[in-house]
């Protein structure tokens, strides 16, 4: 496992002892982690929430009189938005086996 851990020296070389921050390297590590989760919750949030729409076009009573055109651009949206969704999660997937891994430094 040693080969996949970042040197000590090369995360402390980007700490910037002027910013106001007095953190070790681990709560620094923490502070950044959680930012990148929050941006996800929100990037996540918002694509379910789009996918949740294209979705109940599909029950509206115009959906019938779409063309071909605008029916394979719905499907095409769709398909898409499930795509990014599961894309969206697999982060998490992801993050709890490399976590479990002690690749804390390395994932941030």
């Amino acid at each position: 496992m040693g080969g996949n851990r970042m040197s000590n020296n090369a995360v402390n070389d980007d700490v910037d002892p002027t910013d106001g921050r007095n953190e070790s390297l681990n709560e620094r590590m923490d502070r950044n982690w959680n930012e990148m989760m929050q941006e996800l919750r929100v990037t996540q949030t918002g694509v379910q929430i789009f996918t949740g729409f294209l979705l109940t076009i599909a029950f509206q009573q115009r959906f019938g009189q779409l063309t071909t055109f605008q029916l394979r651009v719905y499907l095409v949206l769709v398909v898409a938005a499930v795509f990014t969704t599961a894309l969206g999660l697999a982060p998490v997937s992801v993050h709890r086996s490399l976590f479990r891994m002690g690749a804390k430094m390395i994932i941030v």
